[in-house]
């Protein structure tokens, strides 16, 4: 196995956890979702145009389908991620996301039928159990920890699905083709963000739409910073499985972004955005260490 495949994941579970961090900074000082989608899908587009430099099959039409269909469910996946990083809190938000570590595993069976070992399927169930244990708050607004849930668990479904058709039709289309033009329909499909940006500061309704007022307010750093650390982890991310082809063993250890977000809200407090009961707070940092745990021992089983 080349290193590659294993610090490729890894690193962009460190990467999107600080990105995550500062989505969440940047929502908080009045960025709008909006922006938010726009910037960070544009700037993910454009760090995958680099690949077209690299040698690839010629492109027929029916080769442009599988790509941009992906390009699609991924611009989906990324509504449904912000939405979660708004409404939650980052150590629950993205610990949630890593669900799709089991649904990987799931939608690989069902949709290429591929046959996966039993340390595979252990590594999954261990890492979900781990997740639920990360996620588990006491107290708190539950309406608004619910509505993170299903935002939360809706992308880890619509990325596992991604993750899943990418390992399938990547060796048809070829990764240095596939890649930019996925992520570049994904790009396009975010173009229908400018006209409601559009409107809603010719409106005078977007306090964080003019950028102005988003210099003002600080959100446009924590965003531009967001940004770029999503990019960069995006394409480590799926590069690791489009060159390694393995979609459920690059997850389990993509996974590590649920230890990386605990360890990073509990040293930064209300800098990365906690908002954990602070006499609770022994207790829930115990039960998410405990799913930290388990989520490493996922990992093992696969390395093993």
């Amino acid at each position: 196995m080349s290193p590659l495949a294993l610090i490729l994941p890894l690193g962009a579970g460190f990467g999107y956890a600080c990105g995550a961090v500062a989505i969440k900074r940047a929502l908080s000082s009045g960025a709008s979702g909006a922006w938010v989608n726009l910037l960070c899908n544009m700037v993910m587009a454009g760090f995958f145009q680099g690949l077209w430099i690299l040698p690839g099959h010629p492109l027929t039409l029916s080769l442009l389908v599988p790509p941009i269909l992906c390009g699609l469910l991924f611009f989906m996946g990324q509504i449904f991620t912000f939405k979660a990083i708004d409404t939650g809190d980052v150590s629950v938000a993205t610990p949630l996301l890593g669900a799709k570590v089991l649904l990987v595993a799931v939608f690989s069976f069902l949709l290429i039928g591929k046959s996966l070992p039993h340390a595979i399927w252990a590594a999954s169930v261990m890492a979900s159990l781990g997740i639920a244990l990360i996620s588990y708050s006491p107290g708190g607004n539950h309406a608004r920890l619910l509505e993170a849930v299903v935002w939360s668990l809706s992308a880890a479904a619509v990325f596992a699905l991604t993750d899943v058709l990418v390992q399938r039709w990547v060796p048809s289309v070829g990764y240095s083709r596939f890649a930019p033009l996925m992520f570049g329909s994904m790009g396009l499909f975010s173009v229908v963000y400018i006209p409601l940006l559009i409107k809603s500061i010719g409106a005078g309704k977007d306090t964080a739409g003019s950028l102005f007022s988003a210099c003002a307010s600080f959100s446009i750093p924590w965003l531009l910073a967001g940004a770029l650390l999503l990019a960069v982890q995006a394409l480590a991310m799926y590069s690791s499985i489009g060159l390694f082809g393995s979609a459920t063993m690059t997850n389990i250890l993509y996974g590590s972004r649920c230890l990386w977000s605990v360890l990073l809200v509990w040293a930064l407090g209300s800098i990365a955005g906690d908002s954990s009961p602070r006499q609770q707070r022994l207790g829930i940092m115990t039960r998410r260490l405990i799913g930290a745990l388990l989520l490493f021992g996922a990992m093992t089983l696969v390395l093993g």
